[in-house]
Order: C-alpha cells, then sequence, then structure tokens
C-alpha cells in the first residue's frame, strides 16, 4: 500500500460530494427560478390574503422565515404548496424553520394528541393552522399559572 493511497481516496470522495452539492444547489435554482417564472402575479400579500383572517400573521412570518431557505431569495408561494417538497428542505431545516416561526407566536410545545391530530402536515397551510393551534392564549396561560 502507497502512503499517500488513503489521502488520495479521501479527497476524491470529498471532491465528488462538493460536485454533486454544487449541482443540487444549481438544480435547485433553477427549479425556484422556474417556479418565479410561472407566478408572475404572486406576491408575500397574495400568500398571506389566502389565508383565513385570524392565521394571516402566521403565515406572513412563515412565508418571511421560508424565503430564506430558497437560493433566490423570492420564490412566490401558494397555501397549497408542499412546503419541503417546493424549497427542496431535509426535515431538520423544516423543524428548525417552523420552530422559529412558533416562537414568535408564543406557541406550546405539541402533545402527543397534537401530532396525531395534525400528523398529515405537508402544505404551507397545514402548518400555519398547526402552529395557529398551538398558540398558548391569555387564558390557558391564566389556568396554568392558577392550577
Amino acid at each position: 500500500m502507497h502512503p499517500l493511497e488513503p489521502y488520495f481516496v479521501v479527497i476524491t470522495v470529498v471532491l465528488v460530494l462538493l460536485i454533486i452539492l454544487l449541482s443540487a444547489r444549481r438544480v435547485s435554482r433553477k427549479c425556484e427560478a422556474k417556479l418565479a417564472a410561472s407566478r408572475p402575479s404572486e406576491s408575500v400579500e397574495s400568500f398571506v390574503e389566502s389565508f383565513r383572517p385570524e392565521v394571516q400573521p402566521i403565515a406572513r412570518a412563515m412565508y418571511a422565515e421560508f424565503q430564506q431557505y430558497t437560493s433566490i431569495g423570492k420564490v412566490p408561494l401558494r397555501k397549497s404548496d408542499p412546503a419541503a417538497q417546493t424549497l427542496s428542505m431535509g426535515k431538520e431545516d423544516l423543524e428548525d424553520a417552523l420552530l422559529r416561526v412558533a416562537k414568535q407566536f408564543g406557541c406550546r410545545k405539541p402533545t402527543k394528541e397534537d401530532e396525531v391530530k395534525f400528523r398529515a402536515r405537508e402544505t404551507f397551510e397545514d402548518y400555519v393552522e398547526f402552529i395557529h393551534h398551538l398558540i398558548v392564549t391569555k387564558q390557558q396561560a391564566e389556568h396554568s399559572r392558577v392550577g
């Protein structure tokens, strides 16, 4: 075995992974640009207005949060879009983004019952409704302090 052989293997693997990563980013950027071009009249306002009034602040915060995960920074989203698929996000990134939105609204931690009730979460609308369900109202907060 030649002494440089392990280094050659490591360098080759790193280069292959780098090429795959760069290719994936390029494909993602193209998909986002194509999506943006197919929705020229859509914006954060059209996204927010598509929700019922009481959840519109959550929808606005979610739109802003998820734009940070786009390559081009301005992908017009629809409430019916599957969040992870539309933005090519992994489960961990999706959960991190949702947690940041939930914290903005003082949400409680989901219970097992919440998880069962909302287990089919996929679209932006599903996630907005889930976060709305987890918001702690003043009455709930007072009740938990008294009890």
